[in-house]
């Protein structure tokens, strides 16, 4: 019997820095029925030249060109459209900043042929270049419309590795089923961006499938927590506002719809008077902007839910999954090669690490301390290595200081035991307070 045919869709626009890695682990890939097909916006950084040019022999390898930045919804539905009509069984939207572990899309298409109800899946995210920190193990949502990765920010371990129902899929690694495609449509291109891949998701939820993590599945991606600054910053703060309430308007069943707007209002009340406290008036000025884009918003939403209802969708099944707390996403800190930013710790400077981090030295004599700011948890505990040999193990419940004598080179500083965020109160996952004289 044939394998199930996957089109990858790699999307991009001025991304030539990205797509070396990116293409590498695409021709790697273990399941070999597959096309890889790069959405390029009008690219103008020869991105589909250094495709055409380096991979283009490969006859998996195809190009899907534009002439004009079509946005990253656009784009996409151009893509899944085509593969859909080439007789794909499954669509993997791509960011361009990735890199597939070889097994990736083998594992995800053996869940997807294992379990016929899913229609699609998220597969597990990790930081490019901190292997250890998660991006996404699928999406969350709360009743009012906020979205944010699950588990963003925290230590990858064996609690991350089942496979379960979640709300959505990243749009930055999205695998879905092409006949949950056929019922729920295509990605919303009015959203331009955020949240838009999070609705797909919950009309597929309501075309009567289901979605769940692949956490055997690895992803790694470069991640950016910034927001930006100025004129972006805002556009940014607008587009996220503006669209949960686009999100709510269209699928939010109507008997939800009156707690929602309550929470919704009081959520952004507070949101205004924080950003006033703050002197940031604009968010005030977007915030109304984006109740009067909901105002205007609501016969495009009713076009919509009458679309859904004429196609068979139930809506709602995806109710079960929206949290009602945090309404928003409580933030995460992620760290720079293991370092998270300063702390005091009993009026001394430290720097919490996560399961390992490094750093460069010229070598000599150096003091290393240890804390462990809740002695309550147990002893924390840190080896020093560098050329995969132990330097010195550090243990202690309260605080200890050790000299070394470390070689010119990178000196790696490992966790033998993690501090978890559900027992620190802490967003993050801590391996030790340390601090290198």
């Amino acid at each position: 019997m044939k394998s199930p045919l996957v089109h990858v869709l790699v999307i991009n626009w001025n991304g030539l820095e990205h797509l070396e890695a990116c293409y590498d682990s695409l021709i790697a890939q273990s399941h070999e029925n597959a096309r890889f097909v790069l959405l390029d916006n009008g690219s103008t950084d020869d991105s589909v030249e250094f495709v055409r040019q380096r991979y283009g022999r490969d006859s998996r390898v195809r190009i899907l060109q534009f002439e004009r930045n079509m946005g990253w919804s656009g784009a996409n539905n151009e893509g899944m459209t085509a593969a859909l009509r080439a007789g794909a069984d499954y669509v993997f939207l791509l960011n361009n900043d990735t890199a597939l572990a070889p097994d990736c899309v083998e594992r995800l298409v053996a869940l997807g042929e294992a379990r016929s109800e899913l229609g699609a899946i998220a597969p597990k995210m990790r930081l490019f270049h901190e292997q250890q920190i998660l991006n996404s193990v699928g999406l969350e949502c709360s009743i009012i419309g906020a979205c944010w990765d699950r588990g963003l920010g925290r230590l990858d371990g064996p609690e991350w590795n089942a496979v379960i129902p979640v709300a959505g899929v990243c749009g930055g690694a999205m695998f879905l089923r092409s006949n949950a495609l056929d019922k729920a449509g295509l990605l919303p291109v009015d959203y331009e961006i955020y949240l838009d891949d999070l609705d797909l998701c919950l009309r597929i939820w309501d075309a009567g499938h289901e979605i769940v993590t692949c956490p055997e599945a690895e992803v790694r991606h470069k991640f950016s927590a910034t927001m930006g600054s100025g004129k972006k910053l805002r556009w940014k703060y607008y587009l996220n506002t503006r669209n949960r309430w686009r999100l709510i308007l269209r699928n939010w069943p109507l008997r939800h719809l009156p707690r929602t707007t309550f929470l919704a209002l009081a959520g952004e009340a507070r949101a205004i008077g924080r950003a006033l406290l703050d002197g940031e008036a604009w968010k005030a000025w977007i915030h109304a902007r984006s109740w009067l884009d909901a105002f205007l918003y609501i016969p495009q939403a009713v076009a919509e839910r009458r679309r859904q209802w004429k196609q068979g969708l139930r809506r709602g099944r995806f109710w079960p999954l929206i949290r009602t707390t945090p309404l928003f996403f409580p933030g995460t800190e992620l760290p720079e090669n293991g370092w998270y930013s300063e702390r005091t710790v009993d009026g001394q400077a430290v720097h919490p690490i996560a399961g390992e981090a490094w750093l460069d030295t010229q070598g000599g004599e150096t003091t290393i301390t240890l804390v462990n700011p809740d002695p309550g948890l147990g002893a924390a505990e840190v080896c020093v290595e560098q050329d995969g040999r132990v330097v010195h193990t550090l243990e202690t419940s309260s605080r200890i200081e050790h000299p070394v004598f470390l070689d010119p080179g990178t000196v790696v500083f490992r966790a033998r035991r993690i501090f978890r965020a559900e027992d620190t109160g802490e967003r993050i996952d801590i391996g030790g307070y340390l601090r290198v004289q």
